[in-house]
């Protein structure tokens, strides 16, 4: 019967020992667990305040661009096709804001004599007015473009979202369709 006792006691204390060991396993995972739910939530709040305040900044500045006044005339030449943006209304006034590039109507004359206009479409490319009277910027909302000045090779561009075009500079652009756009920002003078 002391026997029966003691080995009932042996094993009840392995027993307990066991559910302490699984307890403080239990216990150890449940705390990382709780430490990993609460850095994910602290991680995405800092994301949601980042994103907040990356919206506001964009909101801020389009409402600045909206005011910026254009300085320069724009003209642009795709293939054998070329067509513009004059920086002044038929009031005389000066334009201001923003000018996606999908809506400069290209003319075009084929060998044949035949005349063609067309937007370049689809390309999400704006092109900016600045403070700077010499400068215009030219950016994507969407992809990003490849840009090089004139006199540097194909094989020199960038790929940027977006780019400063300063006054009489010559540049070309090659959009997301691979095809290539000359672009150039002139006195409206």
């Amino acid at each position: 019967m002391i026997l029966l006792t003691k080995v009932s006691v042996i094993l009840c204390g392995l027993f307990l020992s066991g559910a302490l060991v699984q307890w403080i396993s239990d216990n150890g995972l449940r705390q990382r667990e709780e430490y990993i739910l609460t850095y994910a939530v602290n991680i995405s709040e800092q994301e949601r305040i980042r994103a907040e305040r990356q919206r506001m900044l964009e909101k801020k500045e389009e409402e600045l661009q909206k005011q910026r006044v254009f300085h320069m005339d724009v003209k642009i030449t795709h293939g054998s096709a070329f067509g513009g943006f004059s920086a002044t209304n038929n009031d005389g006034r000066k334009k201001k804001g923003i000018v996606p590039l999908d809506r400069i109507m290209l003319y075009g004359r084929h060998s044949s004599g035949k005349e063609f206009t067309y937007y370049i479409e689809d390309q999400n490319i704006e092109i900016c007015a600045m403070e700077s009277p010499d400068e215009l910027l030219l950016r994507s909302t969407g992809n990003w473009f490849e840009i090089r000045q004139y006199g540097k090779g194909r094989d020199e561009g960038i790929l940027v979202q977006s780019a400063v075009i300063r006054k009489d500079i010559l540049y070309f652009v090659i959009l997301e369709s691979k095809h290539e756009i000359s672009i150039i920002a002139t006195d409206n003078g």
